[in-house]
C-alpha cells in the first residue's frame, strides 16, 4: 500500500496542471473565492460548530462533523469557481510558456487551498475510520493507523491547521479588490 500523502500530493499537482492550462489570471480570480470561503469557513465553525455538532447528534465525532462540513462547502465553491463564471485577475493575459509557468503555481495554490483543506479535515477526523486491504494478505487495515512522517510532517501545514482565519481574509480581500479596483 503506498502513503496516502501521494495520493493528496499528486492531486494537488492536478491542480497545477490545470492551472497552466487556465493561465494565472483566471486562477487568481478562483484563489480570491476560495480564500474568502475558507475566512468564512473557519470563522464560522470557531463561532458555531459546536452547535452543529449538538444539532447532530452524538452519532458522530465532532472532527467528522467539521470534516463534513469544510468538504461539502469547499467542493461545491471550487466547482462553482472552476466551472461556473469565474473573476478574472487584472494581470497581462499570458501566452506560451509563461502562461503555463504562471498558471501552474497559480493552481498549486489553489489545490493547496482545496485538496489540502480536504486533507486536513479528513486527517483530523482520523480518516473517518475507513479501512483499506493491505496488499493481496486480505487484511483490513485503518488509513489513520499507518500514517507516514512524512504525512504528519505536511499535516502541519496544512491550510485549517497552519493559516488564521484572518489570514485568509486579509489576502482574499487583497486580491478582491485588485480586481475591483483593475
Amino acid at each position: 500500500m503506498i502513503p496516502i500523502e501521494y495520493l493528496w500530493i499528486a492531486l494537488i499537482i492536478v491542480f497545477g496542471f490545470v492551472g497552466s492550462a487556465r493561465g494565472l489570471n483566471r486562477e487568481l480570480g478562483v484563489t480570491t473565492i476560495l480564500l474568502l470561503s475558507l475566512f468564512v469557513l473557519k470563522f464560522g465553525w470557531n463561532q458555531i460548530g459546536a452547535r452543529i455538532t449538538g444539532a447532530v447528534g452524538s452519532n458522530l465525532a465532532a472532527e467528522t462533523v467539521m470534516a463534513f462540513y469544510y468538504i461539502i462547502v469547499i467542493v461545491f465553491v471550487a466547482f462553482i469557481s472552476y466551472e461556473g463564471f469565474s473573476l478574472s485577475f487584472p494581470v497581462r493575459q499570458q501566452r506560451g510558456v509563461s502562461k503555463g509557468a504562471f498558471g501552474f503555481f497559480g493552481g498549486l495554490l489553489n489545490g493547496y487551498l482545496i485538496i489540502g483543506t480536504t486533507w486536513d479535515v479528513l486527517n483530523q477526523a482520523k480518516y473517518l475510520g475507513l479501512r483499506v486491504p493491505d496488499g493481496t494478505s486480505g487484511t483490513m487495515i485503518a488509513i489513520a493507523d499507518h500514517l507516514t512522517n512524512l504525512h504528519n510532517v505536511i499535516a502541519q501545514y496544512l491550510p485549517i491547521t497552519f493559516v488564521n482565519e484572518f489570514v485568509f481574509l486579509i489576502l482574499g480581500m487583497i486580491l478582491l479588490l485588485a480586481i475591483v479596483l483593475k
